[in-house]
C-alpha cells in the first residue's frame, strides 16, 4: 500500500512539473493575443475536428487550453483544497462569476495561499442560480515569467463543455484566456497588488 501512495504521489507530481515547464513556454507563444483561437477564428467558426469532450482543435494538434482542460480533469482538480475559509460546498458569487461558486486550489497555492507563489492554480466552479448548473469554470495559473505586469497570472474561461468560452459578437468574439485584459483589470483590484481575491 506504501508503495501505491508513493508511486502515485511520484506520478502526480512528475505531472504537476510537466505542467509548471510546459505553460510558460506555450502560453508565452498563444496568450499574447489571447490563444492561437484568436488567431485561426473562434472555435465555433473554425473547420477543425472535434475532440471526444466536444471541443474543436485545429487539424491533430490542440490548444493549449485544451490541454489544460484535461490535465485539470486527470489530475482530479474537484479533489483539490478549498480556497482560505472555505468549504466544499457552493457559496455565493458575483459578475462576472456565476451566482454560486466553489474553489480549488492545487497543492502549490494551498500550501502558501497568503503569497500564492509561482506554480500556483486557482479553479473556479462558475453555477447558476440553483447553485447546481455549471456555467463556466474559470481557472488562473501563475507562471513564471509570463506576464509580470500582471503577477504572472494566466487566465482562461471554459464554457461548462470545456470549450474556451468567447467574448460576445459586438465585442470581438475573442477567446477569453491568456493576458485577457478584463481579468486584468478587475485582478489588479486585489489586495496587496497580488491579482488574487482568495487571500483577501
Amino acid at each position: 500500500m506504501k508503495y501505491f501512495r508513493w508511486t502515485a504521489s511520484l506520478a502526480l507530481l512528475a505531472t504537476l512539473a510537466w505542467l509548471t515547464i510546459e505553460m510558460p513556454r506555450e502560453s508565452s507563444v498563444q496568450a499574447q493575443s489571447g490563444s492561437r483561437y484568436s488567431q485561426q477564428g473562434s472555435s465555433s467558426q473554425s473547420r477543425g475536428r472535434t475532440s471526444p469532450r466536444g471541443r474543436t482543435t485545429r487539424g491533430t494538434v490542440a490548444s493549449y487550453e485544451s490541454k489544460l482542460w484535461d490535465w485539470l480533469h486527470r489530475v482530479e482538480y474537484h479533489n483539490w483544497a478549498p480556497g482560505p475559509g472555505q468549504s466544499t460546498d457552493v457559496y455565493p458569487g458575483q459578475s462576472p462569476h456565476g451566482a454560486y461558486l466553489k474553489t480549488y486550489l492545487n497543492r502549490t497555492a494551498a500550501g502558501n495561499a497568503s503569497t500564492l507563489p509561482h506554480g500556483s492554480i486557482i479553479v473556479k466552479e462558475n453555477f447558476g442560480p440553483d447553485g447546481k448548473t455549471l456555467m463556466a469554470v474559470t481557472v488562473m495559473y501563475r507562471a513564471k515569467d509570463y506576464n509580470p505586469a500582471a503577477n504572472d497570472w494566466y487566465w482562461v474561461k471554459y464554457t461548462a463543455d470545456g470549450n474556451v468560452a468567447m467574448t460576445p459578437p459586438e465585442k470581438g468574439n475573442m477567446p477569453i484566456s491568456g493576458k485577457f485584459a478584463s481579468c486584468i483589470e478587475c485582478h489588479s483590484s486585489a489586495e496587496g497588488n497580488d491579482f488574487s481575491f482568495i487571500n483577501d
